[in-house]
């Protein structure tokens, strides 16, 4: 009956490790899934963030040539009736030009 104790005690610390073994292996399973979905929601979000600046910098990029076409017309606009007004007074200009100089030429 002595022996049959010790062998009791013996099965017992046996079921016990492998209890414990199996508990182990069962958290880091669970571990080891939530690391998994974890990593999966983080490259979700980064994607999602990622997505969103290009989104931005398109629509900035979009915005700022619609400016840029918008300020070409305006400044060809400008230079054409700049010029347009020069050649309509360009005769003018240049006898007022030579009045102020003292060039008079027609004498």
């Amino acid at each position: 009956m002595g022996m049959r104790i010790f062998d009791w005690a013996k099965d017992l610390e046996k079921i016990y490790d492998e209890l414990l073994k199996k508990a182990k292996e069962q958290n880091l399973k669970e571990i080891e899934e939530l690391k998994k979905k974890n990593e999966r929601s983080l490259e979700e979000t980064q994607k999602t963030k990622q997505e969103l600046v290009t989104g931005a910098l398109n629509s900035l990029k979009n915005d700022v040539n619609k400016e840029i076409s918008h300020f070409k017309k305006n400044l060809e606009k400008i230079l054409s009736e700049f010029e347009q007004s020069y050649n309509q007074n360009k005769t003018i200009l240049i006898n007022e030009i030579i009045d102020k100089l003292g060039l008079d030429f027609s004498a």
